[in-house]
């Protein structure tokens, strides 16, 4: 499990794996512990300071049972997946979709999986299906996200 600002590192074994298959068959997965002081950095990253995000009374007021994490801060954790391991060091972030369904709260523990839907050699890019999803199994977002993928010169 990785926390706002640390670098997950992925079992060698598995990546090594997944590398050997071909695009289209390719995973990829974390679990991220979402923490009231990452929802805190974000809204000083983000500028945004709605009160639903810096005030457990202010989003029980609105009907939420507390302090609601931004969805871009759960999508960055999407963007540090595909940054790490698929498609990895050679992943450039080209588009993503989100649709927030339920609210993500400091606490709770999110399992994101990825999954590589489509590969298109011509231009190198990869579509994959975005999945999060909480500690109850409660979905908090789905989506898709399209990478390119660069070779080192």
């Amino acid at each position: 499990m990785t926390g706002f600002g640390e670098r997950a590192t992925p079992l060698p074994a598995a990546q090594d794996r997944e590398r050997d298959l071909p695009w289209e068959d390719r995973t990829a997965e974390r679990t991220v512990q979402v923490t009231a002081e990452m929802i805190d950095r974000f809204v000083e990253l983000s500028s945004d300071h709605s009160a639903i995000h810096v005030s457990d009374e202010a989003a029980r007021a609105y009907g939420f049972r507390g302090r609601v994490a931004h969805g871009m801060l759960v999508g960055s954790l999407v963007s540090g997946l595909i940054g790490t391991e698929l498609p990895g060091d050679c992943g450039v972030l080209q588009e993503v979709k989100l649709s927030f369904r339920n609210p993500c709260y400091a606490g709770d523990t999110l399992h994101i999986h990825l999954k590589v839907r489509e590969f298109f050699a011509s231009v190198q890019s990869l579509i994959l299906t975005v999945s999060i999803r909480n500690q109850d199994g409660l979905t908090i977002a789905t989506g898709n996200v399209q990478s390119g993928i660069k070779s080192q010169s």
